[in-house]
């Protein structure tokens, strides 16, 4: 017995024009879909750009900030160093009624996280997502820096409350003014590192709202209370 395919009801020509039909708007659909995940995907792209690149701007101002009291620090080393030095071998110093500190930022990475955890920040290109990382190491090592410089000018300012240095006490602040004369080297090194990784992606620093201390500005010799008292956060 042989078997017959049933007919379509308008013949195979108007059938496969049908079926011609569904398929095209089955590509027409699958297209359109795509093109919207595009559309999405840059949204996303552009939206965890800007907030990445507001992020390191502002934190690349504060640093901008910390280089305006880099000559400050510097010459506060050298006056301090110049004291212990009259009394290494142990006697009395003229006691410094204020010593300061210099300024601290904190490290911002809100954005990162957040662009990184999502996804959002691997829709970027591959070399500007590089760049990126590297501005974000670079700010977490100067943060760091920064931690580890803010304890060695508290040992420093222990001289703030001395009359008289044993030897002692001089091996150790002398020890926290070369950490203290480090720290600031490196910290300034970091800065122009991540200018210049700023400068290549055309990344400019915003400007930094936020006052910060100018302690070593201050003479040795301002009242402890006076010179804290112009520090709008205070001085521990």
């Amino acid at each position: 017995m042989r078997l017959g395919l049933p007919k379509p009801l308008r013949g195979w020509r108007a059938f496969a024009g049908e079926v011609g039909i569904i398929v095209l708007g089955v590509l027409i659909a699958l297209g359109a879909q795509e093109i919207a995940e595009d559309l999405s995907d840059r949204a996303k792209a552009r939206e965890a750009r800007e907030l990445i690149r507001t992020e390191l701007a502002t934190y690349l101002g504060r640093l901008e900030s910390r280089l305006s009291i880099n000559q400050c620090l510097t010459n506060r080393i050298n006056e301090i160093q110049a004291l212990v030095d009259t009394a290494a071998r142990g006697g009395p110093i003229k006691r410094p009624t204020w010593i300061g500190r210099p300024q601290f930022w904190t490290a911002l990475s809100v954005s990162w996280d957040a662009a990184a955890q999502s996804g959002h920040a691997a829709l970027l290109p591959a070399a500007e997502l590089a760049e990126y990382a590297t501005m974000y190491d670079w700010m977490q090592n100067s943060y760091d820096s920064m931690l580890i410089e803010q304890a060695s000018w508290a040992r420093i300012r222990t001289l703030e409350h001395l009359d008289y240095l044993t030897p002692e006490t001089a091996f150790h602040i002398n020890a926290a003014l070369q950490d203290a004369r480090y720290r600031a080297w490196r910290i300034h090194s970091q800065t122009k590192d991540l200018q210049r990784i700023a400068k290549r992606v055309g990344l400019q620093a915003k400007r930094n709202d936020i006052v910060g201390t100018r302690g070593p500005c201050y003479p040795m010799t301002t009242p402890w209370v006076q010179a804290a008292r112009v520090n709008p956060a205070g001085e521990p």
